[in-house]
């Protein structure tokens, strides 16, 4: 963490910023730590002396970050064309605490609740996605289908109440299903953001529970051509994964080339069974490039993902069992669905003088198809609803205007649109062909001292749904045409305030909203995967969020905490309930709309008795009731995570050691919705270790953990798959959860030249 800025009276060409980094404590001079321009997407890295230079910069406020291994990471901000003399900084060593030296921590003083894993934090889990990855955070769950399909769970909520961004721009991949993951690969990204809590003001309507936010990996440092090789190897799925990746940058251009893939047989769970059609893999491409000229910078993302994942069906899970497979086994003849996304996003920034501005152009060709195949209680021919293929385009337009005042205070005014298509061309329909739209204005005031931040403003939204007739009126699978329009006006107001040296504290008030999507609006077709028909209701009207929460924070020398609790009233929420009918066989699930509350409560502790350890853990607990004191469906348990880490001092050829052994509990579950059943808690030990090599001059990297090391027989509650068993030669298969798992990683990065 940034300590110290001071100035030497050396003048140097306007418009570039010339620094020196050392150590805080040691002042010792600090080699290859990584100082990045956010605006124009810049990177250096330090020389052997501590030195860095930015040329040809625009003149205005940039926002700089400043990070380093074993030290804390800082953000600045600086006004580039009236730096004229060197900037000295000073970083403090992870183990520093703020009762030593004084420091104020700019992600702290946000007022929102957020957490943060980087990509060194992803090696190290060893996870098998994204969302398993981010359930280590505080107030954040996975809703799975199997070890591949998984998505995040923000404080009860998930699918399209959940905001997923993709390098600054919506990424949408049908998220209304819950069967629907977010189908990206975690490697070639920097760090993942979670936003907790109602975030419709910056990111939109479909943010009543928070935000998911993913940004690509950094630029290679300006001069350079760098690659790396990233391998991974599972032991309960035969899994491996691996993927290159090649970047360079000069002073005005950069550019990114990364490709890869991953296959998985079926996992197994604590019993050494086969969980059938959970086999998943596929392959990625990436491609930017950027630009810099004057006051504008310039970005080109592309991203293409082709993966194909096993579905376990109910009716399927006794065949797939008797089934004479080797443990290697990935074809995918049982019921699977084949995803095929291409993400452009282009990104523009022009920085002049006090005011910032940004132009985000986003397009996502998302085509999905469900292979479900015949239901085998029914002739060949007969009753048979087909498989599912569904295309969705969808045009996304972020703008937006930042005027600096002065140092403390700050003004936003943005917009947000986007244009989608659904369209069907399979047998088989969930919802209509239809078009959406939805066009946003922005304001938002932000002041901030050392100690106080206060930010706010309002959001008007404009929501758009036309959807196309099909079929024959009061017939199976009939949609008929409707065009619906949403509108809302929305606010948010939050503090953050630091009490004398140690405590902090936060209040947020926030309003959002959520028009019905498509699903709940329309459907009327058959979810093989579960087993239903679900019905939805076209004359559902806004989900409308309130939203209270409020933080107390305590930092010391050995110790801190963190509490959280929250209120967040959602009127005319929609869920999915069941209903005493039947259709051919089928269970009927409908879409209700009633008003509910989610209450939860966040505590986290950090012990640090020597600089060396760290012991850190939290519990987090969602209370979610309609108004009828019902229990609101699919909510996730209590649950509490330890963790006991141990950063090492670099031993002959071992450098950055580290050991950590880890619990995650879940509590259980006995708040239950209408017609669910509950399941025990359970406690799963992980461990992990890992350290750098060096190998002619190169470090490299290498972890090994292990997830679930007692190989513990557990199912959890938000699993999509927890109620499906076969029998089998007389003994009974659950879908359990996975067994233990070994993941090593690797990697080996090293240098181009030409």
């Amino acid at each position: 963490m940034l300590i110290t800025i001071t100035l030497q009276s050396e003048a140097y060409a306007q418009n570039s910023l010339i620094g020196n980094i050392e150590d805080a404590v040691t002042k010792e001079k600090l080699l290859g730590v990584s100082v990045y321009i956010m605006e124009i997407n810049k990177l250096v890295t330090t020389d052997r002396e501590g030195n860095f230079t930015f040329k040809d910069l625009p003149g205005g406020y940039l926002q700089i970050r400043i990070s380093h291994l074993n030290y804390k990471t800082y953000n600045l901000t600086l006004e580039s064309d009236k730096i004229k003399d060197t900037v000295f900084i000073d970083l403090i060593p992870e183990e520093i605490s703020t009762e030593e030296i004084q420091v104020i921590d700019s992600a702290k003083m946000n007022t929102y609740q957020s957490g943060k894993i980087d990509s060194r934090e992803l090696m190290r889990m060893g996870a098998m996605n994204i969302s398993e990855a981010l359930t280590v955070i505080p107030g954040v769950w996975q809703l799975s289908t199997g070890t591949g399909i998984s998505k995040p769970v923000i404080r009860g909520l998930y699918g399209n109440r959940i905001g997923i961004m993709v390098n600054g721009i919506r990424f949408d991949n049908q998220q209304w299903q819950d069967e629907h993951g977010l189908v990206m690969s975690s490697d070639g990204i920097d760090n993942i953001e979670v936003i907790k809590g109602p975030r419709s003001l910056l990111f939109g309507p479909e943010a009543l529970g928070g935000v998911v936010s993913i940004t690509d990996e950094l630029p290679a440092p300006i001069g350079s051509q760098i690659a790396d090789m990233n391998l991974k190897f599972f032991t309960n799925t035969l899994g491996i994964l691996g993927n290159l990746g090649f970047k360079g940058a000069e002073n005005n251009y950069n550019w990114l080339i990364r490709f890869g893939g991953e296959t998985h047989a079926d996992y197994l769970d604590g019993n050494s069974d086969r969980i059938p059609e959970t086999r998943f893999g596929g392959y990625n491409f990436k491609l930017n490039g950027g630009y810099i000229k004057g006051v504008w910078s310039g970005r080109i993302n592309y991203n293409y993902t082709n993966y194909t994942y096993g579905i376990l069906e109910g009716r399927e899970f006794e065949k797939e069992i008797a089934k004479e497979e080797t443990r290697f086994d990935r074809s995918f003849n049982g019921p699977h669905h084949l995803l095929k996304v291409h993400n452009f996003v282009f990104q523009n920034s022009f920085v002049k003088e006090r005011s910032s501005f940004k132009l985000n152009l986003g397009y996502i060709y998302n085509k999905r198809k469900e292979q479900e195949g015949n239901d085998e209680r029914f002739l060949p021919d007969s009753l048979q609803f087909g498989n599912l293929d569904m295309i969705l385009k969808t045009l996304s337009i972020d703008a937006g205007w930042l005027y600096t005042v002065d140092k403390n205070l700050n003004i936003t005014v943005a917009t947000q649109e986007f244009l989608q298509s659904n369209s069907n061309t399979g047998e088989r329909i969930l919802i209509p062909d239809a078009n959406t739209g939805s066009a946003s204005i922005t304001g938002i005031l932000n002041y901030h001292t050392s100690k106080f931040t206060f930010e706010g403003g309002a959001r008007y939204d404009l929501f758009k749904i036309n959807t196309d007739e099909y079929g024959v009126i009061d017939s199976i699978n009939y949609f008929p045409a409707i065009s619906r329009n949403f509108n809302s006006v929305n606010g948010s107001a939050g503090i953050t305030y630091l009490l004398g040296r140690n405590f902090l504290i936060k209040a947020n008030f926030t309003t959002g909203f959520r028009a019905p999507n498509l699903a709940e609006l329309t459907s009327n077709g058959l979810h093989e995967g579960v087993f239903q028909y679900e019905l939805g209701n076209v004359n559902f009207i806004n989900e409308q969020s309130i939203e209270f929460d409020a933080t107390l924070s305590y930092s010391g020398k050995y110790f801190s905490m963190e509490l959280t609790g929250y209120n967040n009233n959602i009127n005319n929420y929609i869920y999915l309930g069941q209903t005493t009918d039947t259709l051919r066989g089928y269970p009927v699930f409908r879409y209700f709309q009633s008003d509910a509350a989610l209450r939860g409560l966040e505590a986290g502790i950090t012990v640090n008795p020597v600089p060396w350890m760290n012991f850190n853990a939290s519990y987090s607990t969602v209370i979610a009731k309609r108004s009828d004191d019902v229990n609101l469906p699919l909510i996730p348990a209590d649950k509490i995570s330890t963790a006991l880490q141990f950063e090492l001092e670099n031993w002959k050829s071992f450098y950055n050691p580290y050991f950590e052994v880890s619990a995650n509990t879940a509590f259980a579950k006995v708040r239950l919705g209408e017609n669910e059943t509950g399941l025990p808690g359970y406690t799963l030990l992980n461990a992990g270790f890992g350290c750098d090599l060096k190998f002619e001059k190169q470090l490299f990297s290498v972890t090994l953990s292990i997830n679930n090391m007692f190989n513990n027989v557990y199912i959890d509650f938000m699993s999509r798959i927890k109620l499906l068993n076969a029998v089998y030669n007389g003994q009974t298969f659950y879908a359990n959860n996975i067994g233990r798992t070994i993941v090593f990683s690797v990697k080996i990065p090293f240098s181009l030249s030409y």
